[in-house]
């Protein structure tokens, strides 16, 4: 497939603002005035120490007594020009949590000023399919939407803490008991909600979670980008942005070189560095724990007409063999993509917060991840250069690349000004963001894909272990409850070609596929009633036996890893985290 990014040079754009909403006066959250009917939907506001907070209440029919209080995953903080927002970036044009907006000033740089904007709507379930599912059941449903959006893990505990007092004052008659869940950062506000009011939530079910804070999160992200910087685009600016308007337009500028670099792959092989682009793209992806398989590469599946492509007329009419489906080298391009929207934008949003918490001025750095002394050649595993070695290598341009690659990275090592040292003063303002520590408080379902481009699935094993170890050095008292759940795409490949095709196709290849294991929180409806069902289960489970009973059952649905000993691939930690 070829990548269709929207390119265009990006200038700095002074008046493309990012609104920086301050702290109000500390005020209670409001009771309820009177309960939500059964059947109905109610809809409010709460007022905190950091803004206020919209939120929805359904109701079941019939209650059970049960309510699920969903936390929202990532909303980026500033406006998003329609020219990254669109179905092959950033998907956001249909996406109700973002509004369209004008913004005369993204004309001149992207071409129109239509962006896109996120709202702070509540959502009570990932689709209404499952929340339908879920009020029919019994359940009733809770959601708020938060102060401010970006990196927004203290406005969402805030806003799910005051949600859950709002329902115990008086929202929702005949509550027995509640439960935390949400996918991305929203996995991580549940489980933070859950370990700071044990006596107040029941269980929790993070999914597709952040679960290891957000510098784990962004030492992903920049293992990706300086190796960018290095090998592929010099211009980057990639850390540190200029406080303000200004210094998001650098980010904007940053993501539109990304982008574009990537949909002209296929036409431009060597990188401005004047290293293999592909390759270069493949190794900061591998060393940053990026998955090598995305959404249309399933990185084994070869193009049925191959030996006919293959051919010095195929070649010249535009065929390529990493076009072909087993390239693990282009499904690296689609995935590095995704990682490096949260990386820049998301970077700039939190070096932002940490400016404004740690009143870092603006002739100070506000970068909190330090690369420094990372030996960039030690996160690429002896296993990953065995399996990737040759698709590493396979390239004119310079002889050996990977060596030479690897050299260039390692050149700078402690040198602080190539690299990027952090100032220890915003590293203590991220690290103090809410976010679990792991701690063994209540039942804990988590569930993943295998192949996730913005959360390494390695975030839910590291979870699992820590919330193990708490339990242990806690006595082991009672009964574990915690489960994770892996999902996993079709085993036999699903890239697909169009009859005579020389790329894959993308539409038949994401339809073969079938939202299994692949992306970002992408689940099939059969993955997520079995993830609801076990939550379930496992939460009143009072036995090891019923928790095994409850695994076997959820390891049976279809594109679940039904491997019970499956241990997913280690986060790549370059400074220790």
């Amino acid at each position: 497939m070829k990548m269709t990014w929207k390119s265009r040079t990006v200038a700095a754009i002074a008046s493309a603002g990012l609104l920086l909403v301050g702290l109000p006066i500390a005020t209670a959250p409001a009771q309820a005035a009177e309960a939500c009917a059964l059947g109905a939907t109610c809809n409010g506001a709460l007022t905190g120490k950091l803004g206020d907070s919209p939120f929805q209440i359904r109701m079941p029919a019939k209650f059970n007594g049960t309510v699920l209080l969903y936390s929202h995953g990532y909303r980026f903080s500033g406006p998003i020009p329609a020219a990254f927002a669109g179905p092959t970036a950033l998907a956001l044009t249909t996406n109700p949590a973002y509004t369209q907006v004008s913004n005369p000033a993204f004309a001149p740089a992207f071409g129109s000023a239509i962006a896109y904007q996120a709202n702070n709507n509540p959502e009570v379930a990932p689709s209404d399919t499952a929340a339908q599912l879920l009020l029919a059941q019994g359940y009733a449903l809770a959601g708020a939407g938060y102060a401010r959006q970006g990196w927004a893990a203290a406005e969402g505990v805030e806003a799910g803490e005051n949600l859950i007092t709002y329902i115990r004052g008086g929202g929702i008659k005949g509550v027995k008991n509640i439960r935390t869940w949400g996918p991305s950062l929203g996995g991580l506000v549940s489980a933070t909600i859950a370990e700071r009011n044990p006596t107040k939530v029941q269980s929790s079910m993070p999914f597709c979670g952040a679960l290891e804070g957000p510098i784990q999160a962004f030492s992903t992200a920049m293992t990706v980008l300086f190796t960018w910087k290095q090998l592929i685009d010099p211009s980057l600016k990639m850390v540190n942005y200029t406080p303000g308007a200004v210094g998001y337009a650098e980010a904007l500028g940053d993501l539109g070189k990304v982008l574009g670099t990537l949909g002209a792959a296929a036409t431009t092989p060597v990188s401005k560095a004047g290293y293999p682009l592909a390759q270069a793209n493949l190794l900061a992806g591998l060393m940053g724990g990026l998955p090598t398989k995305s959404s249309v590469y399933d990185g084994q599946t070869v193009n049925p007409a191959f030996g006919q492509l293959g051919t010095a007329a195929a070649l010249a009419g535009g065929f390529s063999p990493s076009s072909a489906g087993a390239s693990s080298a282009v499904a690296m391009l689609q995935n590095v993509g995704t990682a490096a929207a949260l990386g820049i934008l998301g970077r700039y949003d939190l070096e932002m917060r940490a400016r404004e918490l740690a009143k870092i001025p603006a002739t100070d750095s506000a970068n909190f991840n330090d690369n420094v002394n990372v030996s960039y050649s030690m996160l690429l595993s002896s296993e990953q250069r065995g399996e990737f070695g040759d698709v590493l290598n396979a390239t004119t341009v310079i002889a050996n690349p990977l060596n030479q690659m690897l050299g260039k990275l390692d050149s700078s090592l402690g040198n602080p000004a190539i690299r990027y040292p952090a100032n220890p003063a915003a590293v203590l303002a991220v690290q103090a963001l809410p976010a679990p520590k792991g701690t063994y408080t209540s039942p804990t379902v988590m569930m993943t894909t295998t192949y996730d481009p913005a959360v390494p699935e390695g975030n839910t094993g590291a979870y699992l272990d820590a919330l193990k170890a708490s339990w242990t050095k806690a006595g082991s008292k009672g009964t574990f409850s915690a489960s994770a759940y892996y999902t996993v795409p079709p085993a036999d490949g699903w890239t697909r070609f169009a009859p005579g095709g020389k790329a894959p196709d993308a539409a038949l290849s994401i339809q073969a596929l079938g939202n299994s294991g692949v992306g970002h929180c992408v689940f099939t409806p059969g993955q997520l009633v079995g993830a609801l069902t076990a939550w379930s289960s496992i939460t009143n489970a009072k036995t090891a036996d019923q928790i095994k009973a409850a695994n076997r059952r959820m390891w049976q649905v279809p594109g679940v890893n039904g491997d019970g000993a499956y241990v997913p691939q280690p986060l790549k930690r370059p400074g220790g985290e």
